[in-house]
């Protein structure tokens, strides 16, 4: 993943990739260019960002959103 100014990188275990926060918005994407956006990243920091796989690739197929309610 090239690195670019004003986003904060870094690999995530349970994924097995590389991940970018942009410092401004918030929003994540992964090395797959999957899009978390702003709440969603919230949410994983809460858990560590420990996603599992499946729910990752849901969410890649189906462009969905996670719901944390």
């Amino acid at each position: 993943m090239i690195q670019k100014p004003g986003w904060t990188y870094s690999y995530l275990p349970s994924l097995g990739q590389n991940m970018a926060i942009n410092d401004t918005t918030g929003v994540m994407y992964t090395e797959d260019k999957t899009k978390y956006t702003k709440e969603e990243v919230q949410f994983l920091e809460s858990i560590n960002f420990e996603l599992p796989v499946s729910v990752h690739i849901i969410k890649k197929i189906f462009s969905g959103t996670i719901i944390t309610e």
